[in-house]
């Protein structure tokens, strides 16, 4: 069993999409989130297989919006040998791989040990620029760029990213301490990636972050965010 992996599956075919989950669960102990349909707030996670039949919309804007939402994601599409798959080759997309039906369990597995192995890879060669932690007894890496903010609640911190929200046991006072410099309190609750703020709200005593998000400001921690805007993002 493959221990480390959160895995997603998106499919037009809500039937064909719950038999490739099925699968998928077989070679993991995180269970396989399961979309159809149109984008309503698609998970990251490690993985993201894109199964479809044609090669236009949605498909195309979901597999954007993931990648928008998380640099590192592996994308796998998933559709049939005569389906022109040129479109999805593009910057804005990235696929990590292509599977053609009928798909073979071995196929899948080897798949997903190759994912295990590159995330490795990526750890051992950029430790300083990732965020390691365990939740729900996985490990997960999360690139320091992709954070927007670390929330403290129910004893847990919880991070925010584009398109994640994943929860794991610590304290924010802790935390506080092992993380880069241009992460600062910025509230009793909050800690901010501060190349994420595109504005200092000081009436309504808020920050805006990259994509519209707000998270407040105390009035105690008002002047340590001015001084790191204006040092750490020079």
């Amino acid at each position: 069993m493959i221990t480390e992996l959160y895995l997603t599956v998106w499919d037009s075919d809500p039937r064909r999409g719950s038999s490739l989950k099925e699968r998928l669960d077989m070679f993991t102990e995180n269970e396989t989130a399961l979309f159809s349909g149109e984008w309503e707030g698609f998970p990251c996670n490690d993985a993201c297989f894109l199964s479809f039949d044609a090669c236009g919309e949605p498909v195309l804007s979901i597999a954007q919006s993931v990648r928008r939402a998380g640099e590192t994601v592996f994308i796998l599409l998933v559709s049939d040998r005569n389906c022109d798959l040129t479109a999805m080759f593009r910057p804005k997309i990235r696929p990590s791989g292509v599977l053609f039906r009928p798909v073979e369990n071995i196929h899948l597995r080897e798949m997903l040990d190759e994912i295990v192995e590159e995330m490795d890879r990526l750890i051992q060669t950029e430790t300083d620029d990732v965020f390691i932690f365990k939740s729900e007894g996985a490990s997960r890496r999360v690139p320091f760029r992709e954070i927007l903010f670390f929330e403290a609640s129910n004893k847990k911190v919880v991070v925010h990213t584009a398109g994640q929200e994943i929860g794991y046991y610590e304290s924010i006072e802790n935390l506080a301490s092992t993380l880069p410099p241009y992460f600062i309190r910025c509230h009793r609750s909050f800690l901010v990636n501060t190349r994420k703020i595109e504005e200092l709200r000081g009436a309504d005593m808020e920050l805006k972050l990259t994509g519209g998000v707000r998270i407040p400001i105390s009035r105690s921690q008002r002047e340590t965010v001015e001084q790191a805007i204006g040092t750490l993002r020079t």
